[in-house]
């Protein structure tokens, strides 16, 4: 399994920028799946990765990156 983990939705256009950038640099990821449609990013555990309930999260062992400028 990949190190680096982006916590989203694939129809997030803010979420795909992320797995854009990822592919390109050719980096070894996975894509954590968090429904929308049923709020999952409003509720805990995903609000303990970001505080305000936005789609992409990432993490990379220790490093934990939220917000619209990820990258």
């Amino acid at each position: 399994m990949a190190g680096i983990k982006v916590f989203g939705h694939a129809a997030s256009v803010s979420t795909r920028r992320v797995l854009l950038t990822l592919h390109e640099k050719n980096l070894d990821f996975e894509l954590v799946h968090v429904d929308l449609k049923d709020g999952e990013h409003k509720k805990e555990p995903f609000l303990s990765l970001n505080p305000f309930g936005k789609v992409p999260a990432f993490e990379d062992g220790d490093v934990k990156l939220f917000g619209m400028n990820i990258f």
